[in-house]
């Protein structure tokens, strides 16, 4: 089952998010471990890294569930110049994480592959609106609030 947010998403949920149709009774599925594909858009061209570079250490106190749970996970990083292909074809859950995934071609050929190779796909877009409805979860934003109430609710917290 890979998901794909079939009409544009509806207003919903914690912090405000944004869900696709059927994204929120698939959650489940997402909650053990799974594979987090992070698509590497620079929003700090001071530091160079994304703004959800760190994760759980971000978005979670030390030593909580969701930092024990959300830290098992392999992480994968992918920039523009990798080639799509190159993301695995893997049997469990996979979390595309992203932002303005709609508006950047690379992006979306990264989401297209990783939708076409892999069972389970759950995309998240971290930035502040989901362009063209390409995501099945949109935040509006990747500040420590949002990103805490993203995490306990892909670890079921």
């Amino acid at each position: 089952m890979t998901l794909v947010a079939e009409a544009p998403p509806i207003a919903a949920g914690p912090a405000g998010f944004r869900y696709g149709a059927g994204v929120r009774d698939a959650l489940p599925a997402f909650r053990a471990r799974c594979t987090v594909v992070r698509l590497a858009s620079v929003d700090n061209e001071r530091l160079g890294v994304p703004r959800w570079y760190t994760l759980a250490e971000a978005w979670t106190a030390p030593g909580s569930p969701e930092d024990a749970l959300w830290s098992r996970n392999p992480v994968i990083d992918v920039d523009r110049d990798d080639p799509p292909e190159l993301v695995l074809a893997t049997g469990t859950p996979v979390i595309v994480l992203g932002a303005g995934i709609g508006a950047a071609r690379w992006q979306r050929d990264v989401v297209d592959a990783v939708r076409a190779s892999c069972a389970r796909v759950l995309v998240v877009e971290l930035g502040p609106e989901d362009v063209g409805g390409y995501a099945d979860i949109a935040t509006g934003g990747c500040d420590r609030a949002r990103g805490g109430a993203l995490l306990r609710l892909l670890c079921g917290a």
